[in-house]
């Protein structure tokens, strides 16, 4: 069947959307295979994210095919209307857009997490958000497939049974909209109250907001998604405006996948910008990954060094006798302790170090510590 009506505009609208996404996928792949080296487990959220989305453009694209957007006439014939048949795949196109945003959610979750360091309060708040986000998800789906009995009612008004629970699914969709909007909006504004406290250039500061910012987008997205659903319940021409809802539900899910992506590629962005204004690839700023790097003990430099692994954000720079470098995301190094009589660190900066002897190659245990004005 021929795309009609709204067809042809939700097909350009998903799969443009999905070219957007397949790009930021691509760049994030190459961030963490080629720049910071490491699988975090935001990135494998993310990744699970894009399946799903992929899936939901390709069954609603099944459902454009069987009529999803074409004009429904209650007066015309059964064969001049759309298939049946699309409501099904517009069924299994709605499963997967929900997955395809809660795990969206989680990648950026899991990404503010590693920023976060040390702080227990904003952890609760982090695990209270993921949980929610999971528990709205799962409840949603059971509800979208329990609405008839038998279930194959629900896209084939002709069989016999009930819809006692399509009431109760299309509340819980308004609920599960408007959640959705409110913690994209948390999750956009809380890293911009965690970053704005950061002793940071006032242009990498405002640099990392506006990255993680484009979840006002989400909100936005998934706020016209849920008016959209009384929309199409208030039509005859049902199939018609299902068109669009399908363009904002399709929207909603992949600008959620592209806010999880666009605050991890910051390396592979600054990186380029570095190499358009011929500026060198030092940064102070980690962006929550870890970093190696080796801080000799100033007491004993020839015998003893400790490796360590900073989970922290921002390496400030300080005073103090001793030598320490770290290298950064483009594997620099750079001298952050110069001076002669302090080192200052904030307590947010855990280093786990592994002690061993210059001369010996057995390795201690591996332990531990925060920094805080040491002397």
């Amino acid at each position: 069947m021929v795309a009609l009506g709204l067809g042809p505009v939700v097909l350009v609208v998903t799969w443009s959307e999905f070219a957007a996404g397949a790009v930021l996928m691509a760049l994030r792949i190459y961030t963490n295979g080629f720049i910071i080296r490491r699988w975090n487990p935001d990135f494998w959220w993310a990744f699970a994210s894009f399946i799903c989305a992929i899936c939901s453009s390709v069954f609603l694209t099944i459902a454009v095919d069987y009529g999803t957007g074409a004009h429904f006439s209650p007066a015309a014939s059964p064969t001049s209307n759309p298939d049946p048949q699309s409501q099904l795949y517009q069924l299994i196109f709605t499963t997967f857009s929900i997955l395809a945003i809660a795990f969206g959610k989680m990648a950026v979750i899991q990404f503010i997490l590693q920023l976060e360091g040390t702080k227990t309060n904003g952890k609760r708040i982090l695990y209270f958000c993921a949980a929610s986000n999971c528990i709205v998800s799962f409840i949603f789906i059971p509800l979208l497939w329990a609405q008839c009995d038998p279930v194959n009612k629900i896209w084939d008004p002709i069989v016999a049974g009930s819809c006692h629970g399509t009431q109760t699914y299309t509340t819980f969709a308004y609920f599960q909209g408007s959640f959705g909007a409110t913690l994209d909006t948390a999750l956009a504004l809380y890293p911009a109250i965690m970053l704005w406290h950061l002793q940071v250039k006032l242009h990498i500061k405002l640099g990392l907001i506006t990255l993680f910012g484009f979840g006002i987008v989400a909100a936005i997205t998934a706020i016209v998604k849920t008016v959209q659903i009384g929309t199409v319940k208030a039509m005859e021409d049902t199939t018609f405006h299902q068109g669009y809802l399908d363009i904002w539900a399709s929207t909603n899910l992949w600008v959620v996948f592209i806010a999880s992506c666009i605050p991890t590629i910051r390396p592979i962005l600054v990186r380029i910008i570095h190499k358009v204004t011929g500026k060198e690839g030092n940064t102070t700023m980690a962006t929550g990954y870890i970093h190696e790097g080796t801080v000799k003990d100033s007491k004993d430099d020839s015998a003893k060094s400790r490796k360590g692994r900073a989970y922290s954000r921002v390496y400030p720079r300080g005073q103090g006798g001793a030598h320490a470098t770290t290298k950064n995301v483009f594997e620099s190094e750079e001298n952050i302790v110069p001076g002669k009589d302090e080192i200052i660190m904030t307590t947010e900066y855990q280093i786990k170090y592994e002690e061993s002897q210059d001369s010996l190659s057995e390795k201690g245990l591996g332990r531990t510590e925060s920094w805080k004005e040491q002397r």
